[in-house]
Parts: structure tokens; C-alpha cells; sequence
């Protein structure tokens, strides 16, 4: 491959790597936390393939490279994640990525003491925390609380996405949790018991804000960790910029 071609794929990869950095869209693949990371790299690759176009000018041409024949396959295949980030941009990881393995998982003796709830009629806590808290609070913070959460829904009966402990009836409320890029992605969720609202015909993948109560005590090893929200209210909401949970 000559190398004004392995320049300019450079280019495009690392154009594409700080163009998902400033627009934003790098959520949908990696977690917040690795934003200048990402952008340093993207940044310091054009860096890279300006660096050795300039060289190549000044040389008076890139040339063939060493003289020997390479394999120039392993150069194109940079091309799929700059097609996929330019020209597809797939969206953040959704309700088609609900499995049903459990993400919390612990024992009696590892529960410890969670903060308080704020001090408000209904606080709104993240769902991942809702799942900690049930599994894993000592002190029982969500007891006698309401509470609201937001997540997306998830049918479970009909075809639906089944739990880990194999139950397929209602509907839950989920998020996907990536812990470092979407590529390691595994989905939170909670049960939801109608109690005093209408969860019918709520298509999947509809943004909910869920108020209600959470009995922690559903939280076992049989439901695979998988508490259950008593709930008083329900409101479809648009979907959040970013959707995962972390």
C-alpha cells in the first residue's frame, strides 16, 4: 500500500475519533470519563499523518515504502469503524440489549451502609443505585421510601425479554450499564408491580419516570438479585441525551 494512502487513512481515523469527541456522540460508545482520552488520541493521530505527509513532501514523494511487498489488508480494515462512526452512526445501545443475566450479585456479608436518601417527598435516584441499595444496604434506605426512576421499558411476557431467574410476566424497567465502552455492556433492571397504575400497552423501550416503593427484600438470590418497584405513578418521557447508566 503507498503510503499517501496509509496517510490519509490515518487521517480519517483520527478525524473521525475527534469528530465523535466534539459532537458528542462518543457516549454512545465509551463512558464520559474517557472523553479526553479519546480526543487526545484522535487528535495526536492526525497529528501523526500530517507529520509524515509533511516528511513525505519534503522527500519529494511517499514512494512505495520499503521495497518489500506488505499485506495492505490489515490498512483497510481501518476503514470499517471510520465508515460505521461517519456514515451509520448506530445509536446508543438500547432495549435490544436487555439480557438476562444479573449485574449485582452479593452476599449477606458483603452489605454495607449506604447514604441517605435525600431529604425530599420523592427523590429521584439513579436505577443502578436503586439496585445496590436493595441488594447491598445494611441500613435499609430504601425501606418505607418513595422513590422515582427513570429507565426504559422492557417486556417480559409475550416474547419478551425474560429474567435471570427465568420469570417472564409484567414489565420491567431497565438501563444499560457499561463499565467501560459499549463493547463490555450488560443491562440493569427492575420489576415493576402495577400497584395503583396502568402499565399496559407500554410499548418496549418507552422512557418511563416511575414513582413508587421498592421492596428490597425481592431482592434475592432466586430473582438473581432483582428487586421489585411498587408503583404509584407512571410518565413517558423523552429519551435522555445519554442513555447508559455507569
Amino acid at each position: 500500500m503507498k503510503r499517501e494512502v496509509q496517510n490519509l487513512l490515518l487521517v480519517l481515523l483520527g478525524g473521525s475519533m475527534v469528530k465523535i469527541s466534539l459532537d458528542g456522540s462518543f457516549v454512545r460508545y465509551v463512558k464520559p470519563s474517557l472523553h479526553p482520552y479519546l480526543l487526545a488520541a484522535g487528535v495526536l493521530i492526525v497529528a501523526l499523518a500530517a507529520a509524515s505527509i509533511v516528511a513525505d513532501i519534503r522527500r519529494g514523494g511517499a514512494g512505495e515504502g520499503d521495497g518489500h511487498a506488505h499485506d495492505s489488508r490489515p490498512y483497510w480494515l481501518l476503514l470499517i469503524p471510520v465508515a460505521v462512526i461517519l456514515f451509520i452512526a448506530p445509536p446508543a445501545l438500547g432495549v435490544s440489549a436487555v439480557g438476562d443475566r444479573p449485574v449485582t450479585a452479593v452476599s449477606a456479608e458483603q452489605k454495607t451502609a449506604f447514604p441517605t436518601l435525600p431529604d425530599e417527598p420523592v427523590p429521584e435516584v439513579p436505577l443502578l443505585d436503586v439496585v445496590q441499595r436493595a441488594v447491598r444496604d445494611s441500613e435499609g434506605s430504601l425501606d418505607g421510601r418513595e422513590i422515582s426512576v427513570t429507565g426504559f421499558a422492557v417486556a417480559t411476557a409475550h416474547g419478551g425479554s425474560p429474567r435471570a431467574d427465568g420469570s417472564t410476566s409484567g414489565l420491567d424497567l431497565a438501563r444499560v450499564l457499561i463499565i467501560c465502552c459499549a463493547a463490555d455492556a450488560r443491562s440493569i433492571r427492575i420489576h415493576l408491580d402495577a400497584g395503583s397504575a396502568a402499565l399496559d400497552e407500554i410499548p418496549d423501550g418507552t422512557w418511563l419516570r416511575i414513582s413508587g416503593t421498592v421492596d428490597s427484600a425481592t431482592a434475592t438470590e432466586k430473582t438473581a438479585f432483582t428487586p421489585t418497584m411498587t408503583v404509584s405513578s407512571v410518565e413517558r418521557i423523552e429519551a435522555p441525551a445519554n442513555t447508559y447508566a455507569y
